[in-house]
């Protein structure tokens, strides 16, 4: 089952909730959705150490990119960072992209996950079950040589 989405009025409400604490901020017309983890338990772990700056980043395939631009990130563009069920929890910005292959994933990188998956062997195994059961039906699996963008951003609202 896929992450839901926000309403249009709870959209609406956070990011008016986060322009009013933010000076300045200005946040556009469109932003994308995003929802990490698979279930709500997870997606509410990973939001809160995204809020609380543990987690700075994260990762995504070209190949899902193909089926669904949306999913692909752009430099400067606001997130809304939501839980499992929807709601939205923080508002980000990408500040970076890179594009590496799935081999060349070191500690480096994976400093910019959740202290949980930072051990490289760590974060290839989770990431390795994640993908394999999404490219499933595309016909793929995760392999060594495969494109994987390095997404860094900031967390503007809330502040942790």
């Amino acid at each position: 089952m896929p992450a839901a989405q926000p309403t249009d009025g709870q959209r609406k409400a956070f990011l008016d909730t986060c322009t009013a604490a933010v000076p300045g901020l200005n946040p556009g017309a469109t932003q994308r959705i995003r929802c990490i983890g698979w279930d709500q338990e997870t997606s509410e772990t990973i939001a809160q150490l995204v809020v609380d700056g543990e987690k700075v980043g994260t990762f995504s395939l070209p190949w899902l990119h193909a089926q669904n631009p949306d999913l692909k990130p752009d430099i400067g563009e606001y997130i809304i960072q939501t839980t499992f069920d929807g709601e939205p929890k923080a508002l980000l910005r990408t500040v970076g992209l890179e594009l590496l292959t799935f081999k060349e994933i070191g500690a480096a990188y994976t400093a910019l996950d959740g202290p949980g998956v930072r051990d490289v062997d760590v974060w290839r195994g989770v990431h390795t079950k994640h993908w394999n059961g999404l490219l499933k039906p595309l016909g793929k699996t995760v392999e060594e040589d495969m494109p994987v963008v390095v997404e860094r951003f900031v967390c503007v609202y809330p502040k942790g």
